[in-house]
């Protein structure tokens, strides 16, 4: 029967804990945070310097943009879910760093054949390629991550 053996548990909840934040602080003063002053929310302050934060590119909450656009939204969200979920998958999948890396170049080149097709007006992205291709990037790191924080043992 095979086992799952944790490794660096404070490490790995310090990443789940600073993922955390930074998905429910990317979310914006619309989810039930301050919505009063909106223009010097702390939210926007945090990812000034890590994303555009274009209000065109970005989802609303409670009719407020959130504190970034959709591809980081996606990429916040889906590591913070993929880290919870981490346990699960090092239990069921068995998969090689080497195809996670593949999964991780894969993302990033998609990501940035979007940008680029986008900005030499190849391509015209939209909300959701832009949250899907940055979904599959926050996913892949998170993939990275797994052997780093648990293994399977195979014990016979």
């Amino acid at each position: 029967m095979a086992s799952l053996q944790a490794h660096n548990k404070r490490l790995y909840f310090s990443v789940l804990a600073g993922s955390g934040f930074l998905f429910f602080t990317a979310l914006g003063p619309g989810f039930g945070f301050n919505t009063e002053s909106v223009f010097g929310s702390w939210h926007y302050e945090v990812f000034e310097v890590l994303c555009h934060q274009d209000p065109a590119r970005s989802f609303t909450v409670s009719g407020i943009h959130m504190a970034v656009c959709s591809r980081c939204i996606s990429i916040y969200g889906l590591f913070f879910i993929g880290m919870l979920g981490m346990p699960l998958y090092a239990r069921f999948y068995n998969s090689s760093l080497k195809q996670e890396k593949n999964w991780l170049i894969a993302a990033i080149i998609l990501n940035l054949a979007d940008v680029l097709s986008n900005y030499f007006g190849i391509w015209s992205n939209t909300m959701m390629t832009r949250f899907l291709l940055g979904s599959l990037f926050g996913i892949s790191m998170v993939l990275i991550l797994t052997n780093e924080f648990f293994t399977l043992n195979k014990s016979e």
